[in-house]
């Protein structure tokens, strides 16, 4: 049936189907050569069914967008904590001087945008937002 080494090869599929021989045998500590007439064996068993792929359909590129805030350094742990919760917000940045906060944001849509921005953003007490900027490019 299926002993340690086939299940460990298994669970490596499982993660990547693409994955090399190579790259298993490097993780379960067996030759290429072993790992491939396992795969082999395992498909010929009717063990391993198919390779198989994820993807979505339709799926648009995320709008990202920066924004530039102004917080109240008093209450600073409470402002970052509460922006962090925002699900939208994938980078926060602390700038220099008094350069505030800089804030990216990735969203489905520009429709999005001001809905996070007045519903979630702005009701952090202690903030006050002072530019906003759309990325159209990006470069490196």
């Amino acid at each position: 049936m299926v002993d340690v080494i086939d299940q460990k090869i298994l669970e490596e599929l499982e993660k990547n189907s693409r994955a090399s021989y190579s790259d298993i045998a490097q993780v379960v500590g067996r030759t290429e050569a072993t790992i491939r007439r396992r795969v082999h064996r395992l498909i010929k068993k009717n063990i391993i069914k198919k390779f198989t792929i994820e993807y979505e359909l339709n799926s648009k590129p995320k709008v990202r967008a920066t924004v530039k805030i102004e917080p109240d350094f008093k209450n600073i742990k409470r402002i970052l904590k509460e922006l962090s919760e925002i699900e939208e917000i994938t980078d926060i940045w602390r700038l220099s001087g008094d350069c505030g906060l800089l804030l990216k944001l990735e969203i489905p849509s520009m429709e999005d945008f001001n809905p996070i921005l007045e519903g979630k953003i702005s009701t952090i007490e202690g903030i006050r937002i002072i530019e906003t900027c759309f990325i159209t490019d990006v470069i490196k």
